[in-house]
């Protein structure tokens, strides 16, 4: 009997599920299941025993085509709203440009409301070109078809299931009802966006080490083994050989170019650039230009002129995760802010083990991602906070994608918009006598309507947000 009602309560949980999300598509809410790929995670990994599923686009940014993929046992999914056969092909071409089946052999599209009875496979086969396998009977599945696999697993599991299941329902439930009270007033919000003040003019000057020599030097006296490196890697270990540290400059065509007044105090990089020969460039002629690479090439130098001065207040660049995390040598670390009212945050603890107390299970920091946004001439940073779980305070824990799912689960709007006023507060606050090539200001406010087009500007941002990267040292 028990299995029964387990399985009539799975059926009334996934129907009104399916009926909330077909509610906010013909709303025009399409960004539904960015909301619900971290909830799909542990129905996924139950179903098709994939212990090792992640959210693609928390471990690298811009993943188009895939959220959820599992690169051990090579299954990629895809989670979304839409049931036509365009938004197959359009996942389908992503998934062949990007060379994503060099890493998965299958990619399933997972849709949230009933998919239609037939999908023309060889419109499919002609994206494809035999490059991998994708079958439209096999790989598109909906709700209904994760329901019938779940009837073949055990009792617990299914129980299981059925929990993730009315946690994601209630997920639904609350956005909706959230936009729903929101959508017809107009009044002004608080945006994860923050204004940005930098200089108006960079700095450039070609350089002059010899990478050979540096090198030998750092295998004899850092103990760096790897056999060759990058310009931007020779630099740095440069500076640590000078016992130097800047992380405020970007390497591009042998010139390193830095908002750092290279005509009054060249000091830091001496016998690394040429102090005769610095050429001066006006910031915006840099940013507006229509070069890529000149774009780039600022935008590196903001994130790198903030990775210089959050380094000073023990908030750390993780080159692997792509983001900024809190870290303390202390048990746990607190922060004083003033939102309201005064207040103090937790933003790094160690995590005791429940089994054995006398150890340390993991890390727990806070974090957030910073990418970077001109809206009428005006620059700003998009912050997007997030926890990052590591093992020993900087190497992320195996356990990371479970310990921040259920992280997820725990926040709401508010919470999540009390972390982006904390953190808008903390990059904002810095000692006003430390001289620093970047500030950061208050953030931005604006009507429901401005939200619309700035949510448009910001989806334009994170599309190309990986070519921003690319190109420069």
């Amino acid at each position: 009997m028990q299995i029964l009602v387990i399985e009539n309560e799975l059926r009334d949980v996934v129907s009104r599920i399916i009926t909330q999300v077909e509610l906010s598509t013909k709303q025009n809410r399409y960004d539904i299941n960015l909301a619900l790929e971290d909830a799909f995670i542990p129905i996924l990994k139950s179903i098709f025993n994939l212990s090792n599923l992640v959210n693609l686009n928390r471990k690298q940014k811009n993943y188009p085509g895939i959220d959820l993929g599992d690169e051990f046992d090579r299954v990629a999914f895809q989670i979304t709203s839409s049931t036509n056969l365009e938004k197959v092909k359009k996942t389908i071409t992503q998934f062949k440009d990007k060379k994503f089946y060099n890493s998965f052999d299958e990619l399933f599209i997972l849709m949230l409301t009933k998919k239609q009875s037939s999908y023309s496979q060889s419109a499919i086969d002609q994206i494809t070109e035999d490059l991998f396998s994708f079958k439209t009977a096999e790989h598109i599945i909906d709700l209904g078809d994760l329901l019938e696999r779940i009837t073949g697993l055990r009792i617990p599991t299914q129980e299981r299931i059925l929990n993730e299941f009315k946690l994601i329902l209630g997920e639904i439930d609350s956005k909706i009802a959230y936009l729903t009270d929101n959508e017809e007033k107009t009044h002004n919000l608080l945006s994860n966006l923050v204004s940005i003040e930098f200089p108006k003019n960079i700095y450039v000057a070609d350089l002059i080490i010899d990478d050979k020599e540096i090198i030998k030097e750092a295998r004899a006296q850092l103990n760096f083994k790897k056999s060759r490196a990058n310009k931007s890697l020779i630099v740095k270990l440069a500076l640590v050989l000078a016992n130097k540290s800047s992380d405020a400059w970007v390497c591009y065509e042998n010139k390193l170019f830095t908002f750092i007044n290279l005509e009054k105090d060249s000091s830091i990089f001496s016998g690394i650039i040429d102090q005769n020969n610095i050429e001066i460039l006006s910031s915006q002629d840099l940013y507006l230009s229509t070069s890529l690479d000149n774009l780039n090439i600022f935008k590196q130098l903001l994130h790198k002129a903030t990775t210089e001065r959050l380094k000073l207040r023990n908030v750390r660049w993780s080159q692997e995760n792509k983001n900024f995390y809190f870290t303390s040598e202390q048990e746990n670390r607190l922060e004083t802010w003033i939102g309201k009212k005064k207040a103090t945050r937790t933003v790094y603890e160690k995590v005791l083990s429940k089994k054995d107390p006398t150890k340390i299970s993991h890390h727990k920091h806070l974090s957030f991602s910073l990418s970077f946004i001109n809206i009428e001439d005006q620059w700003f940073g998009n912050i997007i906070p997030s926890w990052l779980y590591t093992y020993n305070g900087y190497k992320k824990s195996r356990f990371h994608e479970d310990l921040l799912s259920k992280q997820k689960r725990l926040e709401h709007n508010q919470s999540v918009k009390n972390l982006v006023r904390f953190l808008a507060y903390f990059l904002a606050n810095d000692d006003p006598n430390k001289d620093t090539e970047i500030t950061y200001k208050n953030l931005l406010e604006m009507t429901s309507e401005t939200g619309a087009i700035l949510t448009d500007a910001l989806l334009a941002v994170e599309e190309t947000e990986e070519t921003i990267w690319e190109g420069i040292e």
